[in-house]
C-alpha cells in the first residue's frame, strides 16, 4: 500500500525520469492527485507525476487538422524521414520472423488496437472502472485519458514519423520527434547488445539474450504516442494523463503489444523502459519491479486480457501479483538503459524553446501575441534541425550560432502559407 505522506519523488533517491514525466504534466498546473488503492494488490509507489489541471476538451476536427499539419511538416523533414528509414532497416533485420513481421506491420499502421478492442462507450467505461478499482488511475482521469479520441480506430491518426516524442515542452516535442528518439534509443540498445555479448558472453550458447527483443523493444516502447500526443490545429499537443503513475502512453503501448500478439517476454521488455525489472525485493511496494508489475497490470486491463494467463505476471502466496520472469530477463534492462536520452533532450528542449522566443521576431513571429504562429515556427525549426543540434550550436556559438543554423538550413516557407 502506498504511503500517501510520501509525495516527493526524491525520497526514492533515483534519477529524474519522474521529474521529466512530472514536468510534462505538472507544468500544466497540476497538483497532487488521490490514488485509489485495491485492498489486495495496492497502488503504485510514492507518486512521481501529477494530474493535469482540469480536463482538456478534444475536438476530432481540430486534431485531424493538427495531425495533417504535423505530417506536412515531418514529410519535408530530412531528419524525420531519415530516422524513419533507419528504424525500418532495423526492423527488417530482426532475426525473429514473428517479431520482425509484427513490428513492420506496426510501423506501417500504428493504429490503436486498444480502441478496436473496447469499441463501445460501455467497453471503455468498463476499462476505466477496472483501472480505478485496481488503484491504477485517479478518479479524475477521464475515459478520454485512456482512449484519446480518434476518427477511425482502424487507421492511425497520424504517421509514426510525424508524432512527437513527448509533451509540448518535453523531449523531442516536434513533428518527427518520436522516430528521432527511437532511432537514437535503438542505437544505444544495439551498443548494449554488442558490448554485453563481447564482455559478458550473453550471446554464447545457450544464449541468455534475445537479440530481436532487445533491438525491437526500443522501437515499440513509445508507439502509442502516435495516439496520445496527437496535434491540435494550433500546433500544440493533446494533454497526457497518468496511468499507473506514469504517462498513459506507456501502459497503452504495452496493451498494443499484447493485442498485436507479441510474446510475453517482449511485452515485459517494452514496459521496462520506464523502470528496470530490478531483483531488489527488500521493500517490493517501492521498487522498480513493483512499478513494472503495475504497468503490466494496467496494460492487461486495457487490453482486456488476463496477465497471469498471458504469462506476464504470477500470483504471490499472499494473492498479490509478481513478475512471472524469475530472474528477470536481460532485454528489459537494455530497454530501460537505452531510453535515457530523455535526460539530456528534455533539458535541451526547454532551453531551446526559450532561445527561439528570443529569435522569433527576427522571422516575423510574435512569440507572445500569437501562440499558433510561434508553435508553427518552433515545429518547423525543430523538425528540420532538432533542438539537440541547436543546443550544440548554442553551447558553441551562443544565440548567433543558433540563428546561423536556422538561416542556413531551415525552410520556413510554410510560415507564409
Amino acid at each position: 500500500m502506498e504511503d500517501s505522506s510520501r509525495t516527493e519523488p526524491e525520497d526514492l533517491g533515483q534519477p529524474s525520469r519522474r521529474a521529466v514525466l512530472r514536468a510534462g504534466l505538472g507544468a500544466l498546473g497540476a497538483a497532487a492527485w488521490p490514488l485509489a488503492a485495491s485492498a489486495d494488490e495496492g497502488a503504485c509507489c510514492p507518486r512521481r507525476i501529477a494530474m493535469p489541471a482540469g480536463v482538456q476538451p478534444v475536438s476530432l476536427s481540430d486534431t485531424v487538422r493538427g495531425n495533417q499539419q504535423a505530417m506536412a511538416i515531418a514529410k519535408r523533414s530530412r531528419l524525420a524521414q531519415t530516422a524513419h528509414d533507419a528504424l525500418l532497416d532495423i526492423a527488417r533485420s530482426l532475426p525473429d520472423a514473428t517479431i520482425r513481421q509484427i513490428t513492420l506491420e506496426m510501423f506501417a499502421n500504428p493504429n490503436s488496437r486498444v480502441h478496436l478492442t473496447s469499441s463501445s462507450p460501455g467497453d471503455k467505461a468498463t476499462v476505466r472502472r477496472e483501472l480505478l478499482e485496481a488503484g491504477l488511475i485517479s478518479d479524475r482521469v477521464p475515459v478520454e485519458g485512456i482512449f484519446p479520441p480518434v476518427a477511425d480506430p482502424a487507421q492511425a491518426p497520424q504517421a509514426v514519423w510525424s508524432a512527437p516524442g513527448s509533451a509540448y515542452s518535453g523531449h523531442h516535442a516536434y513533428p518527427g520527434g518520436l522516430v528521432v528518439h527511437e532511432w537514437l534509443n535503438a542505437g544505444i540498445a544495439r551498443a548494449f547488445v554488442e558490448h554485453y555479448d563481447r564482455i559478458y558472453k550473453f550471446g554464447a550458447p545457450p544464449a541468455a539474450l534475445d537479440v530481436s527483443t532487445a533491438l525491437a523493444a526500443p522501437l515499440w516502447h513509445d508507439i502509442h504516442k502516435v495516439t496520445v500526443f496527437q496535434w491540435n490545429a494550433d500546433g500544440s499537443e493533446l494533454i497526457e494523463y497518468p496511468i499507473a503513475d506514469t504517462g498513459a502512453h506507456h501502459p497503452l503501448t504495452g496493451a498494443e503489444a499484447i493485442l498485436r500478439g507479441m510474446p510475453a517476454s517482449f511485452v515485459v521488455a517494452v514496459l521496462s523502459a520506464h523502470d528496470a525489472p530490478t531483483t531488489v525485493r527488500s521493500n517490493p511496494s517501492q521498487t522498480g519491479l513493483q512499478r513494472l508489475v503495475n504497468y503490466l497490470r494496467a496494460a492487461a486491463i486495457i487490453a482486456r486480457r488476463d496477465p497471469v494467463a498471458l504469462g506476464l505476471l504470477e500470483r504471490r502466496p499472499d494473492g498479490s501479483l509478481d513478475l512471472a520472469q524469475h530472474p528477470p530477463r536481460i532485454e528489459g534492462h537494455i530497454t530501460h538503459l537505452s531510453d535515457h536520452d530523455y535526460v539530456f533532450s528534455g533539458d535541451s528542449m526547454a532551453t531551446m524553446i526559450e532561445t527561439l522566443k528570443q529569435l522569433a521576431r527576427a522571422y516575423g513571429v510574435d512569440p507572445d501575441g500569437s501562440a499558433p504562429r510561434f508553435n508553427l515556427f518552433r515545429n518547423l525549426v525543430f523538425a528540420q534541425v532538432s533542438d539537440m543540434r541547436l543546443y550544440g550550436a548554442l553551447v558553441a556559438g551562443g544565440v548567433p550560432g543558433v540563428k546561423a543554423i536556422i538561416d542556413r538550413e531551415v525552410d520556413l516557407s510554410q510560415l507564409s502559407t
